[in-house]
């Protein structure tokens, strides 16, 4: 993950929406070589997001030279930069890499830092005195949690799932961002637009009820709208190429990863919501996804003897899931059968 000036200008220009679709391309096949590249600009992106607009205006060039004088950090020169697809790449430690993005992200918002080597405490510090820290609530598998934020939006949150917000909302808008499924009961604040913050998908509101579902091992981010209305987009698509989807009642979206929101379609709002109070949904899913949920719902581990039952599609509906009644019901549907030992369950032909 060799960085040279160049190329944190060009995640400069990507996360704030500056970069030429060449651009925008390089920076998302990088992203690809390594989550970690990914998780290092969602938090790039995260810090941009909760900073004051009034700072944006600022000399990249002077800023970088400044950043890398005053913090004496080297890049090795053999390196690769973005765009070549190399995975044997700089040994430098990821918290350095992390601290630098915080450093410059702050002179590239105008803001001073002190002339000094950064420690990851000292980068901890600085921001939790020059941003608005982010919170975090996360549930393990097999459980869920719900929160109410300091606005009064309550949020209900999934299984293995988590969300990271403000401990209090300030600015224009109030974002949040989301790992995994959520549902949320906005408080109304049309002064305050609210902002869900999921993969690739960026959902907007001004108090409404919807559903978000988007692990990150997922393809992509489905939302549902219980009531309001939501507008869905996709933060990786350019700008000049990015398409808009307007939710009211009743209606679904899906934001793939590098695409534009699906066509609204009209779905039973109520079973998409069962995972809330106990119950379970599937609607035409890969048995993969479903295995997926279950492990997650119940923290559990499900292998299967045959391969191919991964693709097939299962539809069931479960009012209050109970595992053995679910593992009982998926394999007779299926016409397979299974074995539970503890936590491990197998299904088989």
């Amino acid at each position: 993950m060799d960085l040279d000036r160049k190329d944190w200008v060009l995640i400069q220009r990507y996360i704030t929406g500056n970069a030429e679709p060449v651009e925008r391309q390089r920076i998302n096949e990088w992203m690809d070589q390594d989550p970690e590249n990914r998780k290092l600009v969602r938090e790039l992106r995260e810090i941009w997001s909760l900073t004051p607009a009034e700072n944006f205006n600022v000399d990249v060039q002077q800023a970088w030279e400044k950043f890398r004088d005053k913090n004496k950090i080297q890049i090795p020169a053999e390196g690769k930069s973005i765009g070549y697809k190399s995975r044997n790449v700089s040994r430098t430690p990821l918290y350095v890499l992390r601290a630098a993005a915080v450093i410059l992200v702050a002179f590239l918002t105008g803001l001073f830092v002190q002339n000094h080597l950064y420690t990851m405490e000292q980068v901890a510090s600085e921001q939790a005195s020059t941003f608005n820290v982010l919170k975090e609530l996360e549930t393990e598998r097999g459980e869920k949690a719900r929160i109410t934020f300091s606005d009064g939006t309550s949020v209900t949150l999934n299984s293995a799932s988590s969300v990271r917000f403000p401990e209090k909302f300030q600015g224009l808008t109030r974002e949040v961002f989301l790992e995994g499924e959520a549902y949320f009961e906005v408080a109304h604040d049309p002064e305050q637009p609210f902002i869900v913050h999921s993969q690739d998908a960026r959902i907007k509101v001004l108090g409404t009820e919807f559903n978000v579902r988007g692990w990150s091992e997922d393809s992509g981010v489905e939302i549902v709208v219980r009531g309001g209305k939501v507008s869905v987009q996709s933060s990786e698509v350019a700008p000049e190429e990015q398409s808009e989807v307007i939710l009211t009642e009743g209606l679904k979206t899906l934001v793939e990863r590098g695409q534009n929101p699906t066509a609204s379609q009209q779905v039973d709002v109520n079973r998409h919501l069962l995972w809330t109070s106990g119950g379970m949904h599937f609607e035409n899913e890969p048995f993969s996804q479903v295995i997926k949920h279950l492990e997650r719902r119940f923290n559990i581990q499900i292998s299967v003897d045959d391969i191919s039952l991964m693709d097939v599609p299962y539809t069931g509906t479960f009012i209050y899931a109970e595992l053995n009644e679910v593992l009982s019901v998926i394999a007779a549907s299926m016409e397979v059968g299974y074995s539970r030992e503890g936590s491990e369950i197998e299904f088989h032909n």
